[in-house]
C-alpha cells in the first residue's frame, strides 16, 4: 500500500513508520525536517520517502496527499498543559488543520485515515478501566479538541465515503521520546534526572496512567491496514494502573543516577486517575502480550542518556 505517515519523524509517528515499512508498504513521510535532517529515520534512509513541508500549508499537504491509499495523522502542536491556559491554540493549531487535512484526503481519493487521539484525555476521571462504550466526558481543552477531531472524522466518512480508525492511546512512552514539553512524566523525569534537578512529582496514590510502551502502540496501530474499507474506535492501552509512586519506585530501580524529588499537588489540566480496556484490539491480535514498564524502562533510559550525550557533544563542537 502507499501510506502517508504525516508526522512520521516524532515519537509515535516514527515507530508506526518502523513496522509499515518492515511490512514492505511504501511509505511516504510528511514532516518539517529542519536542514533536511531526520531525528528519528536515518536509518530507513533507503526505505522510505522524507517531504518536508508544514502542516498548515494546504498546498503542501495537497501534494503530500496525492495517490495515498491510508494517511496516519500524528501531527499534534500542542499539549494538556499549554492549551489549558490558551484553549485557543487547539483550535488554531490542531482542530482547523485537521479538517483541512480531512477535506483534502476526501478531494484526493484518500481510502483511509487513522487519527491516534487520547485516551489520557477524551474520557476525564475515571475510577475503573473505561472500554469505548464508555461516554466520554473530557474537562481540558486538549481532550476537548481530540474529541472534537474524532467527530470531524465521523462527518467526514460520512460525507465523502473516508473510511477512519480512531486509536485512543494511553500514558506511551519509549526511545525517542522528546523531553522539550511538559508532556510524558516518563520523559520530563529522565530529562530532569540527567540535568541533575529534582524531579517533580504531581498528584498522590490516587493518580493513575495506563503506561504503554510505544512500540507496542505502533504494532497495533498496524491493524488499520487489513481492512481500508472498514473504520472503527480502538483503546490501546494494557489495562493496568501505575499511581505516581510506584512509577517513581520503578525509577528508582533503574536509573543509575541520584534521583531527588519534590511532591506537588496534582495540576488542574491534570486527569485524576484513567485506565484502558483494550479487549476491543487485543481481539484481533491473538496471542499478544503488552511489554511492561518495569521490563522496557531500561531500553528508554539507555535512549535517552545516548541521544542527551550526542546533543551536548553536538553543542560543544558549534560553539568551538
Amino acid at each position: 500500500m502507499r501510506i502517508l505517515v504525516l508526522g512520521g519523524d516524532g515519537f509515535l509517528g516514527s515507530h508506526l513508520v518502523d513496522q509499515v515499512a518492515e511490512l514492505g508498504h511504501e511509505v511516504t513521510v510528511f514532516d518539517r525536517f529542519p536542514y533536511g535532517i531526520s531525528r528519528n529515520l536515518e536509518h530507513l534512509d533507503d526505505k522510505i520517502k522524507l517531504v518536508s513541508g508544514e502542516f498548515a500549508n494546504r498546498d503542501m499537504v495537497a501534494r503530500a496527499l496525492a495517490n495515498q491509499d491510508i494517511v496516519y495523522h500524528f501531527i499534534c502542536a500542542t499539549n494538556p498543559v499549554e492549551s489549558w491556559h490558551d484553549p485557543h491554540v487547539e483550535l488554531d493549531e490542531n482542530l482547523r488543520t485537521s479538517i483541512q487535512l480531512f477535506e483534502l484526503a476526501e478531494k484526493s481519493g484518500v481510502r483511509k485515515i487513522v487519527f491516534p487521539s487520547s485516551g489520557g484525555t477524551v474520557y476525564g476521571p475515571q475510577s475503573e478501566p473505561v472500554s469505548e462504550t464508555v461516554t466520554p466526558r473530557p474537562f481540558s481543552p486538549y481532550g476537548i479538541t481530540k474529541l472534537a477531531t474524532e467527530h470531524f472524522l465521523s462527518y467526514f466518512r460520512l460525507h465523502g465515503g473516508v473510511s477512519a480508525d480512531v486509536f485512543r492511546i494511553g500514558n506511551a512512552y519509549g526511545p525517542r521520546q522528546p523531553n522539550l514539553r511538559s508532556q510524558g512524566v516518563i520523559a520530563v523525569w529522565m530529562s530532569q534526572i540527567i540535568e541533575g534537578e529534582a524531579i517533580e512529582v504531581y498528584g498522590d496514590e490516587t493518580t493513575l496512567r495506563d503506561y504503554i510502551f510505544v512500540k507496542d502502540v505502533a504494532f497495533l496501530m498496524t491493524h488499520s491496514l487489513k481492512n481500508l474499507d472498514s473504520s472503527d474506535l480502538f483503546n490501546v492501552g494494557t489495562g493496568i494502573g501505575t499511581n505516581i509512586f510506584e512509577l517513581l519506585k520503578i525509577f528508582q530501580t533503574v536509573v543509575d543516577e541520584p534521583i531527588h524529588y519534590t511532591v506537588r499537588q496534582r495540576r488542574n489540566s491534570d486527569n485524576a486517575s484513567i485506565v484502558l480496556d483494550s479487549s476491543k484490539i487485543l481481539s484481533h491480535f491473538p496471542g499478544f502480550r503488552f511489554n511492561l514498564l518495569a521490563q522496557t524502562l531500561p531500553e528508554m533510559w539507555e535512549d535517552f542518556k545516548m541521544r542527551y550525550s550526542n546533543r551536548q557533544s553536538h553543542v560543544e563542537c558549534t560553539s568551538q
